[in-house]
C-alpha cells in the first residue's frame, strides 16, 4: 500500500488516493440491447415436475409404511390391543388419503404427458 493512500494521516489530512484503477465511474455504459429468452426455447421442466412427484409419492408410501408398521409392531409386542386399533384411524386416515392423492396426481400427469 502507498503512503498516499486513502485514508493515511499526514499532518492530521487525508490525501486522495493516487491508484484510481478500481475506478470504473468514467466508463462508458454498455447500452446494447438486452437479449430476452425466446418463445419456443428448448428448456421444459417436465423431467423437474415429474422427479419431484415421483419423490414426494415415495416419501408418503414410505410414510404410510411407517404407519402401519408400527401398528403392527405394537400389536405384536402388545403395546396395543386388537380392539383399540379404531383408535389409530385418527393417524392413518389422513395418511392413507395423502398417499391416494399424491399417488393418483402422479400417475395422472404421467399418463397425459405426450411421449417422444
Amino acid at each position: 500500500m502507498s503512503e498516499n493512500a486513502a485514508g493515511s494521516d499526514s499532518g492530521g489530512q487525508l490525501e486522495p488516493d493516487l491508484d484510481d484503477s478500481l475506478d470504473y465511474s468514467n466508463d462508458a455504459v454498455n447500452k446494447g440491447k438486452i437479449t430476452s429468452p425466446h418463445l419456443g426455447d428448448t428448456y421444459d421442466p417436465r423431467p423437474q415436475e415429474d422427479g419431484a412427484r415421483r419423490t414426494i409419492a415415495y416419501l408418503l408410501i414410505g410414510l404410510l409404511w411407517l404407519v402401519v408398521g408400527a401398528l403392527f409392531i405394537l400389536i405384536a409386542f402388545g403395546a396395543i390391543a386388537v380392539a383399540d386399533i379404531k383408535d389409530f384411524a385418527v393417524v392413518l386416515g389422513p395418511v392413507v388419503t395423502l398417499v391416494s392423492a399424491a399417488t393418483g396426481f402422479y400417475y395422472g400427469t404421467k399418463s397425459t404427458v405426450p411421449s417422444k
